[in-house]
């Protein structure tokens, strides 16, 4: 029989069946999200709730581990010989997207500062969130500023995340060298820079960047290695010894914060800093065991990730999918409402309802940018349709 006139019977379907995205990636990202909103809003009660109050690590910890993950599944299965020069040109894109997402956060956050402290005749509003070495000397400022050698307060996470998705490329060659090599080469670089305090440093204060990316590329490598690990067919958690020690861990750590105690020093047990110090800049031991406790708890216990498994349109599906556009708003409406509070009191209720507020327009947000890419990748796809049907190739940018 003629192949133009086959059996309908024997035809292939037209279209293949649609794949669901797991969303529970998703949803992790966006609670570490709304953790960090809630974070940068000081003095409101729901502060003293989010994840920071109850271990060692906060939800910072939190999204870098998935950004590695995100990266493994967006770049790390694509990669093969003949295309690495075109996955570091996607990259270093994203590194692009990223500086103007953080350009557009810091130029707010200085607008809302000096716009409020001239509005309301409160010049003290000028040395908030590290603006006043901006303005003490203004063309110096606005230059670290654009050479990310000053970060204001609360807009520091993006040049660190920047910084790893610039290193994107390399971890992505060697790991599928020798992932074990990886390992040990972030490790070692952690190790130095925790020890020797090294980093990028800073061009109006002493130090080196809050987030010191060359510490904080080992839990994005571990977060990486990890999901190629298990796209291999692999499998983290499941040993009861080392679930009971993670568990025993996490509950320590949270007896300790929540109780108060003692002074963190007290835990150094007289090894190196790097070990059990508790800093946030250099990733120290004690944070980072905290979260890889948590991750081989959430990995072990199967009820935790059916928990996460949300469905598609669940607000936090959906802020998940929209992560970065929702950093960005989380930030600036977090700066807003700290000078706002600054502005009309500390008050306990204004705290509440400004966080509810923000939390419902970054749902909002959300799902405004969600519908959007859903539309564009309708049309892409009519456009793609109407192409091969007249036996054109559709263009793309």
């Amino acid at each position: 029989m003629s192949a133009t006139h086959a059996s309908p019977a024997k035809a292939a379907p037209t279209t293949a069946p649609v794949r669901r995205r797991d969303t529970r990636l998703d949803v992790l990202r966006a609670l570490a999200l709304l953790m960090i909103f809630i974070d940068h809003v000081p003095g409101q009660p729901l502060e003293h709730w989010t994840m920071k109050n109850f271990g060692f690590s906060d939800a910072s910890e939190l999204f870098v581990l998935i950004s590695g993950i995100a990266v493994a599944l967006a770049y790390g299965r694509k990669y093969d010989l003949t295309n690495l020069a075109s996955l570091t040109v996607k990259a270093w894109r994203r590194v692009v997207t990223l500086f103007a997402a953080h350009m557009t956060g810091t130029l707010l956050t200085l607008g809302i500062f000096v716009g409020a402290a001239w509005l309301f005749i409160r010049p003290d509003l000028m040395t908030q969130v590290a603006i006043g070495p901006v303005m003490e000397a203004p063309m110096k400022g606005l230059v670290a500023l654009a050479t990310l050698g000053h970060q204001l307060g609360y807009n520091n996470i993006l040049p660190m995340y920047m910084a790893l998705m610039a290193m994107a490329p390399a971890m992505i060659w060697l790991e599928r060298r020798n992932p074990a090599m990886l390992i040990a080469v972030s490790a070692l670089i952690w190790a130095l820079a925790g020890t020797w305090r090294i980093g990028p440093p800073r061009m109006l204060e002493e130090g080196v960047w809050f987030f010191n990316p060359l510490s904080w590329q080992l839990l994005f490598v571990i977060g990486y290695v990890g999901a190629r690990y298990i796209a291999r067919g692999g499998r983290i958690g499941g040993s009861p010894g080392l679930l009971a020690a993670s568990i025993t861990f996490v509950l320590f750590s949270a007896l300790w914060t929540v109780m108060g105690l003692g002074a963190h020093s007290s835990l150094s047990l007289g090894l190196p800093f790097v070990l059990t110090g508790f800093d946030k800049t250099y990733l120290t031991g004690w944070r980072l065991a905290h979260m890889l406790s948590l991750v081989y708890i959430f990995l072990s216990v199967p009820f935790l990730s059916r928990i996460t498994r949300l469905d598609h349109d669940n607000p936090l599906a959906v802020i998940g999918r929209q992560g970065l556009a929702i950093f960005l708003i989380g930030t600036v409406l977090a700066v807003l409402a700290q000078a706002i509070m600054a502005v009309i009191g500390n008050w306990p209720e204004t705290g509440l309802l400004l966080i509810a507020n923000g939390i419902f327009i970054q749902i909002i947000a959300a799902y405004v940018l969600d519908q959007r890419d859903a539309n564009r990748k309708t049309a892409k796809t009519g456009k793609t349709a109407v192409a091969s049907t007249s036996g054109l190739r559709p263009v793309t940018a």
